[in-house]
């Protein structure tokens, strides 16, 4: 099977207990059926403390509730037991695969590496280079994929070529961006996917407000991992945007983009998923005015990426709320 990563996937490097920010803190620790059953198995008091812990919560997942904010394995030094104890085979999946986001869509599979990990946020802004992308064949068979993939694919292509031009200003290639999301969308609802390689980009008219500081309010409405985040929201909401170099901004936007836009194939909608790598672009610019860059872009990352309820509500917003349309984008681009 074809696998595609971005290019600084083989550099990544768990950072273990040096962590600043330990992905074993604040978030629930789901359980694998097979590692649930496996730790049935595990002898000794470590085995009595797995089953311990053991919990059925309120969405029916198999997990280690938090104990002070904390998983109950962590232990002094910011390592996880099982695992030093065990081995990292014995942790669970989500465990194991923690910061990889991966999307298979039948034919090839996509990972990239969450924003939301320190390690990981180094490596997307610790080059000013245009962010590529590299594939690699395993020896997994591969199913068919979608039909419209390949229309995808390639519609993805040029908007990540729009992001990398550099002889534009950053924020005038978010708009083609968008511009051309807006007539590809066309396509998608007319069933016609094999015009996105043909479509131009759409004719759009800034509207007379951006989206801020609106959108941040919004972001509130959801829901919250870290109880200081409304607080940092507020504060962007009066703070100049951060000076944040224009290719670290690209950066950012093609990470998003590698991560969202082929999601369209499963419901058509290749706009939200554009705006929604644009909001994240200006969100973060404007939370680099408070807590500078880095933070800015781990914290989106944990409040946004790892809560689908928060992502679906984003996407459900663009398409209904005037606030939010690719006019309002379109005028805050333009500031």
């Amino acid at each position: 099977m074809l696998v595609r990563v971005p290019d600084y996937f083989d550099q990544f490097q768990c950072l273990a207990g040096a962590c600043p920010h330990t992905c074993c803190e604040k978030w629930e620790v789901v359980i694998d059926e097979e590692t649930a059953a496996f730790y049935q198995t595990v002898p000794g008091d470590l085995g009595d403390k797995l089953r311990s812990a053991l919990q059925v919560d309120e969405d029916g997942d198999v997990c280690f509730p938090l104990d002070g904010g904390r998983c109950p394995f962590l232990d002094g030094d910011n390592l996880c037991e099982i695992h030093r104890k065990l081995g990292e085979d014995a942790t669970s999946v989500t465990c194991r695969e923690h910061p990889r986001f991966t999307e298979d869509y039948g034919s090839f599979r996509e990972i990239t590496l969450s924003a939301s990990c320190p390690a990981a946020n180094a490596l997307l802004l610790g080059s000013g280079e245009p962010l590529a992308f590299r594939s690699f064949e395993t020896e997994e068979p591969k199913e068919d994929g979608d039909e419209w993939l390949e229309y995808l694919i390639s519609l993805r292509e040029r908007m990540l070529d729009i992001l990398a031009d550099r002889s534009r200003p950053v924020k005038a290639r978010l708009a083609s961006f968008l511009a051309l999301a807006l007539s590809a969308q066309h396509c998608l609802d007319d069933d016609c996917p094999e015009s996105l390689p043909e479509t131009g980009e759409a004719a759009l008219h800034p509207a007379e407000d951006g989206l801020f500081p609106g959108a941040l309010s919004f972001l509130t409405s959801l829901e919250i991992l870290e109880s200081d985040w409304p607080a940092l929201l507020k504060q962007a909401e009066t703070v100049e945007p951060g000076t944040v170099p224009e290719a670290l901004l690209e950066r950012i936007a093609a990470y998003f983009a590698f991560r969202y836009l082929l999601k369209a194939v499963n419901d058509g909608d290749l706009l939200g998923r554009a705006e929604l790598c644009v909001f994240a672009v200006l969100t973060v610019e404007r939370l680099a005015g408070v807590c500078g860059l880095t933070e800015a872009l781990r914290r989106f990352s944990c409040e946004i990426e790892h809560d689908d309820s928060n992502l679906d509500a984003l996407l459900e917003a663009f398409a209904e709320d005037e606030a939010l349309s690719p006019e309002r984008f379109l005028a805050e681009l333009g500031r």
